[in-house]
């Protein structure tokens, strides 16, 4: 839909805006209190360069079709994400749930990871405190250490939670968060607490898999005011897009920076003796599921170092 013509608003001179929404090919600008759909060059398929919601882009009538729009640029991104695919994500909320569906700690473990490379600020919520609040609390321990920007623990739709999504809202940072996570956890319901509306339509699970149904379907972005935007994005239950060398793995685990001098300066943290994290272990520093979890990771990363030489 377009609101208003660009050409009027510029004197036919392009105009910049921000990727709010992509499907099928066509993606929703908001440029100057409008919004535009427009398709993108055929350039950057030449590229490989695919536009994000959260790209910053120049926009043009387009001149195959008067009544068209088009985007000639994106704008440099200061970082991206594969999965969700967002661009010019300053925090990323990670959402998952305390049962219903289970939390899968190891997909959690990788997006923190991700995220870090990315230079990116993390928050963690726990939600669906009330179905099992010992596990809620347990993983809360596990990442006071490893989360930056704070773990909170909930239930979403619990009637005394209502002064939870402000309090979040309060710790957000401004700039671009994007919401992610498995299906089913809560994602779309936060999203609309967090705006004060219903902008994204909500589902639970199903009741044949107790898996998340997929209600959001595409990654959007909205303004949630103050200078702070929310991206809502699929769930999903696979994550293996990063790109860190087996070796550099520890510097991505902030519990790791309490560390003394290990006896060898190549200690690889899984074992070796005189190996700091013993230490770390039992000051209860880096949990223990943490831990096992880091040996799992780093065994996949040297195995697909080998693979990559063959």
């Amino acid at each position: 839909m377009v609101e208003n013509d660009i050409g009027s608003k510029t004197g036919g001179m392009p105009a910049e805006g921000i990727i709010i929404r992509g499907i099928g090919g066509i993606y929703t600008v908001a440029s100057g209190g409008s919004f535009f759909d427009a398709r993108a060059r055929g350039i950057f398929r030449l590229t490989s360069l695919k536009p994000m919601v959260g790209d910053h882009v120049t926009l043009n009538v387009d001149r195959e079709d008067g009544n068209g729009y088009v985007i000639t640029e994106i704008k440099p991104r200061k970082n991206f994400l594969v999965r969700p695919a967002v661009a010019n994500v300053d925090c990323v909320l990670f959402i998952i749930a305390a049962a219903n569906p289970k939390p899968d700690l190891v997909l959690l473990d990788k997006l923190l990871l991700s995220v870090r490379q990315k230079g990116a600020k993390c928050m963690l919520i726990v939600n669906k405190s009330d179905i099992d609040s010992d596990a809620a609390e347990s993983i809360k321990n596990a990442y006071n250490n490893a989360v930056d920007g704070g773990v909170f623990v909930l239930s979403l739709k619990q009637e005394n939670a209502a002064e939870a999504p402000q309090m979040i809202k309060n710790a957000l940072p401004e700039g671009v968060t994007v919401l992610c996570g498995q299906s089913g956890v809560g994602k779309s319901t936060l999203t609309n607490k967090l705006l004060v509306r219903n902008a994204m339509e909500t589902g639970g699970l199903s009741a044949k898999t107790e898996r998340g149904k997929h209600t959001t379907r595409h990654s959007e972005l909205f303004d949630a005011g103050n200078g702070k935007y929310l991206i809502d994005s699929p769930g999903f239950s696979f994550f293996d897009a990063f790109d860190v060398s087996a070796q550099s793995l520890p510097d991505y685990y902030p519990e790791f920076d309490s560390l003394g001098k290990c006896r060898f300066q190549d200690c690889s943290h899984t074992g070796e003796p005189g190996c700091c994290v013993t230490k770390l272990l039992e000051d209860g520093i880096i949990s223990a599921g943490r831990y096992e979890r880091y040996k799992e990771i780093r065994k996949e990363l040297v195995l697909k170092e080998k693979n990559r030489y063959k």
